[in-house]
């Protein structure tokens, strides 16, 4: 096999990476652009790449190659530092040569350096499972066919509601749609320089909403994210998109924390479901345990207790609830559970923990969510 060098990408390799992952995922799938798939990290007005990125190079030439985005990403009264990890990828001459297992240990020392309190993908869980990331969170899924429409929302008027796309050439709107999405109590950080491009990723439409004239939200995609001023304003919103859209479906999700929401979508969903969100790698326990265990609280009373934990073989790190408010420390406390990194993911963070027969059940799962916007 040919000597590799495995470095971190410079800007000078800009485009040579951008012409590599277009060759790999349009080789494997349908044709790419990755400027215009993924403008938040390849627009070409950016001032550099959005991500930073680990290489393998071979004779001068990239083999494979893994990026991660950093995201600041905000829960009630706290910020998790956490990075996106996107554009994995192979040439298909070199698979099977173990690039993606040097990159990727690449890539987490330097998040571990950075300070990082998670990573964050999507992706084959199996192939993950060996780099310490688990499928985690819980959201609902609601599906509103035409039935749903014509019985549950019959009575709505959505006569008044409107859909404008977002566009520099109206920047108040932007200024709005930006401002809404950072008043949301869960979201990752998007800079109002940066907003479009985030927004548009994935070939997303964005859209203005305005109701009885008046901006009144956004939404992403078809259905991807729904930001509104008033959240009663849903069903209004939710009509007026079957009629200006004709989708024949829409799937709204809804993490555990927007509970008016659930209220809502409860009674006209035709359908719905409890799915996982997001892989993550928990690089920073205490913060990320604690952080989440805030967001639970924020919608959920918390049982009184304590519980101590070791988590991959790292010092015991100890809960406690008083008086509903949690907090994580190094006590110095023998654990009363031993878990390994994978273990801790899944009983902690996944769907599985709903099944957890402890005092401390109501804890678990931690409610991790995260919009597709603000994924790679």
């Amino acid at each position: 096999m040919k000597e590799t060098e495995y470095l971190v990408a410079s800007a000078a390799d800009r485009e040579e990476i951008i012409d590599f992952a277009n060759y790999v995922f349009s080789q494997a799938h349908v044709p790419h652009d990755f400027k215009t798939l993924l403008p938040k990290v390849y627009a070409d007005h950016l001032p550099e790449l959005g991500a930073e990125h680990f290489i393998a190079r071979q004779a001068g030439r990239i083999r494979a190659l893994v990026a991660d985005r950093p995201l600041a990403l905000r829960v009630p009264g706290d910020t998790l530092r956490a990075g996106c990890v996107g554009t994995v990828s192979v040439h298909p001459y070199s698979r099977g040569e173990g690039h993606m297992k040097q990159l990727m240990k690449m890539l987490l020392d330097d998040a571990r350096a950075r300070d990082y309190d998670l990573l964050m993908l999507g992706g084959q869980r199996q192939r993950y499972n060996y780099f310490g990331f688990e499928q985690v969170g819980w959201a609902y899924r609601y599906v509103i066919e035409a039935p749903s429409v014509r019985h549950a929302l019959g009575g709505v008027d959505a006569s008044g509601v409107s859909f404008t796309e977002l566009s520099e050439d109206r920047p108040g709107e932007v200024d709005f749609a930006c401002a809404l999405a950072a008043s949301q109590p869960v979201g990752g950080e998007r800079p109002r320089e940066r907003f479009l491009d985030i927004m548009h990723s994935w070939h997303s439409a964005c859209r203005l909403i305005r109701i009885d004239g008046r901006m009144a939200g956004y939404v992403m995609g078809a259905d991807q994210e729904i930001a509104l001023t008033d959240e009663n304003e849903l069903p209004r919103v939710v009509k007026a998109l079957f009629e200006a859209d004709r989708p024949g479906r829409l799937s709204i999700s809804c993490g555990p924390h927007q509970t008016r929401r659930l209220e809502i979508l409860s009674g006209i969903g035709s359908s719905r479901s409890v799915g996982s969100v997001e892989m993550i790698n928990v690089l920073n326990w205490r913060h990320v345990l604690e952080a989440l265990l805030k967001l639970r609280a924020s919608f959920m009373p918390l049982e009184d207790g304590a519980l101590t934990l070791s988590i991959g073989g790292g010092a015991p790190l100890t809960i406690r609830v008083r008086d509903g408010r949690p907090s994580v420390g190094e006590e110095g406390l023998a654990a009363d559970l031993a878990l390994t990194h994978l273990e801790a993911e899944r009983k902690l963070f996944a769907l599985e923990a709903f099944a957890l027969g402890s005092a401390c059940k109501n804890w678990f799962p931690l409610p991790f969510f995260v919009s597709p916007a603000d994924t790679f």
